[in-house]
């Protein structure tokens, strides 16, 4: 698979993830560049079997690359939706992803990764465990406790 087809097939979730991360349209702008550059000099020599995954972990080191360097979060409240959606159905959207952030922030780091990557970029264990650089059995007890309290807080939201 060619550079520009793996840009078209995983641009969109890289994107929403990388975003995840900095909440900064233009901060996600530039470690998709970034991450795409270095998906480029690594596969001229290299042949990737799961690109996905392997991708995700690129943009992850990005960001941790770059936010050593700043030495700072970035948090805004901009996004762009790549989508041909209506504006209605774009702001719902925008509206339900920002407060899901929210609420993630409220949870420890790790287990935020571990649901951002599993339950809404649809990775599995396996591949996220590898993007986070741990091993499976610890990543998923880092899973299994990040929804647990993010259920805890959903349910104290409702009462």
């Amino acid at each position: 698979m060619d550079l520009e087809q793996i840009y078209l097939l995983y641009f969109n979730d890289l994107y929403r993830y990388l975003f995840s991360l900095t909440r900064d349209h233009t901060a996600t702008e530039d470690l998709i560049q970034e991450t795409f550059t270095k998906a480029h000099i690594v596969l001229l020599s290299n042949d990737i079997n799961e690109i996905k995954p392997w991708l995700f972990r690129v943009g992850y080191y990005t960001f941790i690359d770059r936010t050593r360097k700043e030495n700072r979060y970035v948090v805004t409240n901009e996004f762009t939706h790549a989508d041909t959606n209506t504006p209605e159905v774009i702001l719902t959207e925008k509206d339900s992803y920002m407060e899901l952030l929210r609420y993630l922030d409220r949870i420890k780091p790790m287990e935020k990764q571990a649901i951002l990557l599993c339950d809404l970029h649809e990775c599995t264990n396996e591949e996220a465990a590898n993007i986070l650089n741990l091993k499976l059995n610890t990543f998923k007890s880092h899973l299994a406790r990040g929804r647990k309290r993010l259920r805890k807080i959903l349910t104290e939201e409702d009462t």
